[in-house]
């Protein structure tokens, strides 16, 4: 007997075992505070560097508690804005972590090499 809302294949949980790999944008003190300083999201930020690295390492635990396959990613900020200039971006979260998920493989791909 079928069940009356099967879901299909691809929307059901994977099973296999494999772990979803990604990066998290991560900072400094120093560079979260120029980042802040510069983003026009700054209102997003948490108040202090202090209760940021709090949330975003629950955050990351909880990421791993899940079984994701999470590494930190450093950003630099002259990086950052260098890139922002290049690709005519400002710097917000979407730009971030398209930073990120860009330089990140980069560096996975010239690793590889």
């Amino acid at each position: 007997m079928n069940p009356k809302n099967k879901l299909p294949s691809w929307l059901k949980p994977k099973t296999s075992g494999q772990s979803i790999a990604f990066f998290v944008g991560w900072y400094t003190e120093e560079q979260w505070g120029t980042i802040k300083k510069t983003a026009i999201d700054a209102d997003k930020f948490e108040a202090t560097y202090a209760e940021w690295l709090r949330v975003a390492e629950k955050a990351l635990q909880d990421l791993r508690a899940s079984g994701a396959l999470v590494e930190k990613y450093y950003i630099n900020a002259d990086d950052l804005l260098a890139w922002c200039l290049v690709n005519n971006r400002i710097n917000e979260g979407a730009a971030r972590a398209e930073f990120v998920t860009q330089q990140a493989q980069s560096s996975s791909n010239n690793a590889l090499d």
